[in-house]
């Protein structure tokens, strides 16, 4: 189904739903990003795999003191049901930990402003204790971009500190849902991560781009019968305004 908005890809092979190990974390070292960088204490020591809560010498994704809507993201670089997720919290001021929202979005919200999410936890309660806390979500979430925010705080210097954060969940590969890209007309995604297909056409590019569970993403340009798959997710990713080309993903708008 093609719209003005949207290329709805439906693969005809037999699909695959395969259940991931609810043991491994889907979130470790994959691509983040946050609303502020507080000195070197950047969003990727999030998943970085160290659990330990001590801000110098562990590492730990802390926002500016100052900013007054804080939030962490992963992009899980695939389509993923969420069923739990761990947050390790920091030694000292572990109270501001407190007042946050998991959400999953199957869009990127930074790139789409219209990005529904679903909300896989609201934690109302106090800070939450020093070291590792689990959570379930109330519901499983579907989605490929998590991210943690937090709604109130109780202070003008009350930032978001994350130590580690690691990310349980189920796989889907195929077409248990079609897989739905957002077409923006006149744009190309510019990633490190991308594999040029020369004579070619839209839909064998959209079939390509099936077929590889690997592939989040594509650029087409129609008239060169040049297609770009795109394997690999990153916030650093930029938008090119070119009219040759357009671009089916979930990265922007």
């Amino acid at each position: 189904m093609v719209s003005k908005n949207y290329f709805v890809l439906i693969a005809v092979d037999l699909f695959i739903i395969s259940q991931s190990n609810l043991t491994v974390n889907i979130a470790y070292n994959k691509s983040t990003t946050m609303s502020s960088i507080f000195l070197i204490y950047n969003s990727s020591f999030v998943v970085d795999g160290n659990l330990g809560s001590c801000l110098e010498t562990d590492g730990c994704g802390h926002t500016q003191p100052t900013d007054t809507k804080p939030w962490w993201m992963v992009d899980l670089q695939g389509k993923f049901v969420v069923h739990s997720v761990n947050i390790t919290n920091r030694d000292l001021l572990p109270e501001r930990l407190h007042s946050f929202v998991i959400e999953t979005f199957s869009q990127n919200p930074e790139g789409c402003s219209g990005a529904g999410s679903v909300v896989c936890l609201n934690y109302t309660g106090a800070g939450l204790p020093t070291g590792q806390t689990a959570f379930t979500c109330d519901q499983p979430t579907r989605g490929r971009f998590v991210r943690i925010s937090k709604w109130y705080q109780k202070s003008s210097h009350d930032p978001l500190t994350l130590c580690e954060v690691q990310i349980y969940g189920t796989e889907v590969n195929g077409c248990d849902i079609p897989q739905q890209f957002r077409r923006t007309p006149g744009a190309r995604l510019l990633s490190r991560h991308s594999k040029l297909i020369n004579h070619t056409s839209l839909m064998e590019c959209s079939a390509k781009c099936g077929r590889e569970t690997s592939c989040l993403a594509f650029n087409v340009n129609v008239s060169g019968h040049q297609c770009e798959l795109i394997s690999d997710g990153s916030f650093e990713n930029t938008k090119d305004i070119n009219p040759g080309w357009d671009y089916y993903g979930s990265d922007f708008c």
